[in-house]
């Protein structure tokens, strides 16, 4: 009956008795936040905040039904679950050890879950990922749910720029620098936007941009920095590099790697979305466009904007997808993806430009722009058009996003306008 996607469903819910929570060594445990759930390589749930013997831990947490799958999964050889700060069973059948021999907090479940709640668990997960107004959704007025997508986008735009904001904030106000950060996390997209914005960070855009024309250069220094340059070398190409990020790393007194190969996400991704790929089309992006924030504030038209992102790489990329790996001809640029960055990265910058220069131009813009967009296709819009709404625009798909996971998931049924026109 206990498989690994009740107890992730347990853990992401907080569906256990919290009151006197301890790992199986004793310790007291106070979650902050369970994390956000992985669909790749790596530990199941990554930025949890847990508290730990009145010790403050932000980190991943791994799931298993017991805690010698740990052994059966082969976790003991992959550096990626050295971060791993709690380790959540059902049933705790062995003592895990990080690599340098200190034990693995363990949280076992079946101490604070009583069988008799399981069924009824299942039956909440079967539920889930459908709206709590299911059955009635259909049946309410299309101005209130046009009312609720409305102020979800509203919302959503606000947290985008809050991002914005304080990016600013960290780069004193520099908004190139602001620019290439942000754009570099959209080049991540949502699997790989934490290691490419601390690789960003990293390597300010003002030290980058010395190697404009040098394109091997700003290559060895994204991809050296990045860890993907460590052994071992596969091919003559990435010996180049190699070669290279030793030069600018004596030059620049840089560390000899600042991530490492175990922070990059590959698995359940196409080729085309590889890591190694979108970096070499975010080196290119930038050593060809020297002033980003410029083009954004002049263009009008956002497909001539998304033609600064169609620029091809080196025929190497265009062959390649990984360090001696060769695949079919690779698209240069980033094609579809392009929707991701305007969303994450074009729209946010000019609404905060606007919001900074109290200028209602750049704001109307960044609107334009959304409603040109075509709409999301995922899980999450699949089940709005399942109940009858017709999304025509990207604008509408971030408003339906905001919407399911900040209040479908969240049960604020009383803050939502469809949810207060339903009597209870």
């Amino acid at each position: 009956m206990i498989n690994e996607k009740l107890v992730a469903f347990l853990w992401k819910n907080q569906l256990f008795d919290s009151k006197d929570l301890k790992t199986t060594q004793g310790e007291s445990i106070r979650v902050h936040d369970p994390g956000k759930e992985n669909g790749h390589a790596g530990a199941d749930f990554q930025e949890a905040k847990i508290c730990i013997d009145s010790l403050d831990w932000v980190g991943s947490v791994e799931l298993h039904v017991q805690s010698s799958d740990w052994h059966a999964h082969t976790h003991e050889n992959d550096p990626s679950y050295e971060n791993v700060i709690l380790h959540v069973v059902w049933k705790n059948d062995t003592q895990i050890r990080y690599q340098n021999g200190a034990k693995i907090p363990c949280l076992a479940l079946s101490n604070f879950v009583s069988m008799k709640q399981i069924p009824r668990f299942f039956q909440r997960e079967k539920i889930s990922q459908a709206l709590p107004c299911q059955e009635q959704f259909s049946k309410v007025p299309n101005l209130q749910k046009s009312l609720m997508l409305q102020s979800c986008l509203q919302e959503r735009l606000l947290q985008k720029v809050h991002v914005i904001r304080q990016l600013l904030l960290n780069t004193s106000n520099d908004w190139e620098e602001t620019f290439y950060q942000s754009l570099a996390r959209s080049y991540g997209f949502s699997v790989n936007a934490e290691p490419m914005a601390r690789l960003a960070q990293s390597l300010p855009l003002k030290l980058i941009l010395r190697y404009r024309d040098r394109p091997l250069g700003i290559e060895a220094a994204l991809f050296g920095l990045a860890g993907l340059l460590e052994e071992p070398i596969r091919d003559e190409y990435q010996w180049d590099l190699r070669r290279e990020f030793i030069h600018l790393r004596k030059k620049h007194d840089w560390p000899s790697t600042y991530l490492h190969m175990a922070d990059w996400k590959f698995l359940r991704m196409r080729p085309p979305n590889f890591p190694t790929v979108r970096l070499a089309q975010f080196a290119e992006v930038i050593r060809s466009n020297c002033s980003l924030i410029s083009l954004l504030l002049e263009m009008e038209d956002l497909k001539t904007l998304e033609s600064l992102f169609k620029i091809s790489v080196s025929t190497y990329w265009q062959n390649h997808y990984h360090f001696g790996k060769k695949g079919n001809r690779l698209n240069g640029h980033v094609g579809n993806a392009f929707h991701s960055i305007a969303i994450n990265t074009l729209i946010p910058m000019l609404l905060t430009y606007a919001e900074q220069k109290d200028s209602s131009r750049y704001a109307e813009k960044a609107h334009r722009w959304l409603l040109e967009l075509k709409p999301e296709n995922n899980f999450i819009t699949r089940i709005f058009e399942a109940e009858g709404m017709q999304l025509s625009n990207g604008a509408e798909s971030q408003g339906c996003l905001h919407w399911y996971r900040e209040y479908c998931q969240a049960n604020r049924c009383r803050e939502c306008f469809v949810g207060k026109s339903i009597p209870p």
